[in-house]
């Protein structure tokens, strides 16, 4: 991957109205993990125009998208505005935001409903997403498949239906980028993954911690939570597949590098994933139901247990 060229693009607004740009000092703090909090983010945008920085402060624009990459750019956060103020840096007006992935949702949202004896967990799921508003139903996984002896009493936060289901199966669920995901631990999405290595941009050497081996490369869009990186290091003991559990970008458009900090895990892994269509494209259309296939594992030995997709099963009870 080419990593000279760095470029940007910032979507601010909300669901009908809005404005991009490319060109302003922007610096940004992205946190992504499997956890179900809310994933944050801390933007700050430089002399923006007094009409686009008073539609942020009065709350008439709610939501962004940040794409960075080189040449190309690529998806790496988008969220809620949950806190915005504007601060002076000399002569410059500085609009400073702090965001949450589907925070909105995982406040607000609420479930009311009951779900007949025999629904499986991944019925279960699709019925639990479907509450959180504002949010798309991304790659969701189960463990489970058997259906409930009694019917299904749902009623309370949202979020505490989608945490009790998702312990059940050994699951991780959370929002990313504004679609609800559920995978369990010992799965990951599949793709291979990118190259971290001296010559993709690694900086330093991998670094073991208490929650995962840390790896620091130059900002590397393609990461993704919940996927692998393949790590090729001078100190061979780390070299392997792993599955990312959390991601950092940072980045300041006007000065010093754009990194990336990686915590990910070895192990052996089932692989999930979008099933790719005829034209060779991933099957994205919002409009049709995401097909999610089960694939061989990575990393030595065998997983148990077994990970199934949600739509596969769903669709297998049709």
């Amino acid at each position: 991957m080419k990593q000279f060229g760095r470029r940007y693009q910032l979507v601010i607004g909300n669901r009908s109205d809005g404005f991009m740009f490319d060109n302003l000092r922007i610096a940004f703090d992205v946190t992504k993990s499997l956890d179900k909090n809310p994933n944050p983010a801390k933007i700050r945008v430089w002399n923006l125009t007094k009409e686009h920085r008073g539609a942020v402060l009065s709350g008439q624009y709610q939501t962004l998208a940040l794409s960075v990459g080189y040449e190309a750019t690529r998806l790496i956060y988008a969220g809620d505005i949950i806190k915005r103020n504007v601060i002076r840096d000399g002569m410059d007006f500085v609009l400073d935001m702090e965001c949450g992935d589907g925070s909105h949702a995982f406040t607000n949202a609420r479930v009311n409903m009951i779900l007949p004896a025999g629904t499986t967990d991944a019925e279960a799921a699709i019925a639990l997403a479907g509450t959180m508003p504002d949010t798309a139903r991304g790659t969701m996984a189960v463990t489970r498949t058997a259906g409930s002896a009694r019917p299904r009493v749902y009623c309370g936060n949202s979020r505490n239906a989608l945490t009790n289901l998702a312990r059940a199966n050994n699951a991780d669920w959370s929002v990313q980028d504004g679609a609800v995901v559920m995978l369990p631990a010992n799965a990951a999405l599949a793709g291979e993954g990118p190259l971290i290595s001296q010559e993709t941009g690694m900086v330093g050497m991998p670094l073991q911690t208490d929650n995962g081996l840390e790896v620091k490369c130059l900002c590397n869009p393609a990461i993704t939570v919940g996927g692998v990186v393949r790590v090729v290091s001078i100190e061979p003991h780390y070299n392997g597949g792993y599955k990312v559990v959390a991601v950092q970008h940072t980045g300041d458009y006007l000065q010093g590098d754009w990194l990336s900090t990686v915590i990910c895990i070895g192990g052996t892994f089932q692989k999930v994933h979008k099933k790719q269509r005829a034209d060779g494209d991933d099957d994205d259309d919002p409009d049709r139901e995401p097909v999610i296939e089960v694939r061989t594992n990575i990393g030595p030995g065998r997983a148990y247990p077994r990970v199934y997709s949600v739509d596969q099963l769903v669709r297998g009870r049709r």
